[in-house]
């Protein structure tokens, strides 16, 4: 009987398993061969280099992040709702922040896009939804993954809240539609 063909899917599934038990120090093809009963070669052919294996980790991991927010009935709560569960996502896979490069851009711009329609549903226009919700996006990813880089620094909860009502208050002040 032939054992059934592994699949990149796979192959991200177990590294994230990895990371999650042993952190970045134990993502080796070595130890991911081992726990997945293939050969080096296997692995190479089905997900490429480190690079690009680590590449398609963070993408799979986004993929599966449960980054459901609810919009909420005014911009500025959709704002914080959005920001938070993205907030939330990356503090849970903390080694994310160390794998994750200025090439991982498109795994966000699905989640990023969930928030322009709902700024386009509370009256911005697409470019001005388009433009704060990059904004949004880069300054909680930007953020947070510097908390991860330097646990202790500025990783306080209440901080990033606080920074939050700034930048929301800001974008009221300075490019949201009349209510």
């Amino acid at each position: 009987m032939s054992r059934p063909s592994l699949t990149a899917e796979q192959i991200y599934d177990e590294a994230l398993a990895i990371l999650d038990e042993e952190g970045v120090p134990g993502l080796n093809a070595r130890r991911l061969t081992a726990r997945l009963s293939c050969s080096t070669k296997t692995l190479y052919q089905l997900v490429g280099n480190r690079d690009a294996m680590v590449r398609g980790i963070v993408a799979h991991a986004f993929a599966g992040m449960d980054l459901e927010f609810r919009p909420a009935p005014d911009w500025q709560s959709s704002i914080k709702s959005w920001s938070g569960t993205l907030h939330s996502a990356l503090l849970a896979r903390p080694y994310l922040g160390t794998l994750m490069t200025l090439e991982d851009r498109d795994a966000t711009v699905a989640y990023v896009m969930r928030l322009v329609a709902v700024l386009v549903g509370h009256g911005f226009r697409t470019r001005t939804a388009i433009e704060v919700a990059g904004n949004v996006g880069h300054w909680t990813i930007s953020s947070t993954l510097l908390d991860l880089r330097a646990p202790g620094e500025w990783d306080q909860p209440e901080r990033f809240e606080e920074t939050l009502d700034w930048l929301v208050l800001g974008i009221g002040q300075s490019v949201a539609p009349d209510s």
